[in-house]
């Protein structure tokens, strides 16, 4: 495959580990930008305290899967699913000539919208994300997945940045168990897990087979993340049962099909 974006160097990484940090992706200005949308949103947004519309709280005891848990207070979100879909400057990361060179080097030439969100994880308590494998959500699909996880803040060990398994997307889907969808850790050898810290703007790269976690957030600084899934087959946007009615964009086919610039 001829390299556009990455150096030869880089994709044997991503090849060997299944995973590739990407320092500076994003310029502090884009940063910014993406901040101050999801800000405008969830300012919109703060009186809620059930879940709705994709977007979801953070829940007393943790208990994140469950719509009935009460939240910790109005406006304390966990997730926003569907993100492309309420916050444009998440949009134009996510579709920018950039991020699909960078793609284009890793799937190929056929590049499919296939989720997206923002994950928060509060200063103080933010919740821990079980060990999983991305793919293991998305049974109906063949596991070819590619997620771009960016950090608008500094994620460090302290506020919960990811840990993953280097190779283990060539182990194949893990039987997933709880509400949650998690792999026990009996069946991860630990010994191999490894913190992937990340600055702001930082890109991290990842196989939708590669396991990982992030753990809770006990430091003083909160922990955001803007998340998008690609796919190389045509199939559905997942989110698209979500998607607001007034939500239209050009590229996005009545099937629920979203072809990328490389795959129009």
């Amino acid at each position: 495959m001829k390299l556009s974006f990455l150096s030869p160097e880089q994709r044997a990484a991503y090849d060997r580990d299944g995973y590739l940090l990407l320092d500076g992706f994003l310029s502090p200005d884009e940063v910014r930008r993406a901040k101050e949308g999801i800000a405008r949103v969830c300012a919109a947004r703060a009186a809620m305290t059930k879940d709705a519309d994709g977007f979801n709280l953070e829940k007393i005891n943790d208990d994140s899967m469950n719509p009935e848990v009460a939240a910790k207070g109005a406006g304390v979100f966990r997730k926003i699913q569907g993100a492309v879909f309420h916050v444009s400057e998440v949009l134009e990361v996510f579709t920018a000539p950039k991020m699909i060179r960078c793609m284009e080097d890793i799937i190929g030439g056929k590049i499919y919208l296939h989720s997206s969100k923002v994950m928060f994880k509060p200063a103080n308590g933010g919740a821990a994300k079980p060990w999983h494998q991305d793919a293991a959500y998305w049974r109906n699909y063949e596991p070819n997945q590619v997620t771009v996880w960016l950090a608008l803040d500094d994620a460090t060990e302290e506020n919960g940045c990811i840990w993953a398994i280097p190779g283990s997307h060539r182990l194949g889907l893990i039987p997933h168990v709880a509400r949650e969808l998690q792999v026990e850790e009996s069946r991860i050898d630990m010994a191999k897990a490894v913190a992937v810290p990340v600055k702001p703007g930082g890109l991290l790269i990842f196989h939708s087979l590669v396991l990982h976690m992030s753990k809770k957030n006990l430091s003083a600084k909160n922990r955001c993340a803007i998340i998008c899934d690609y796919d190389c087959s045509p199939n559905p946007c997942i989110d698209v049962r979500i998607k607001p009615s007034a939500f239209t964009h050009p590229a996005l086919r009545p099937d629920g099909v979203w072809p990328l610039a490389a795959a129009a």
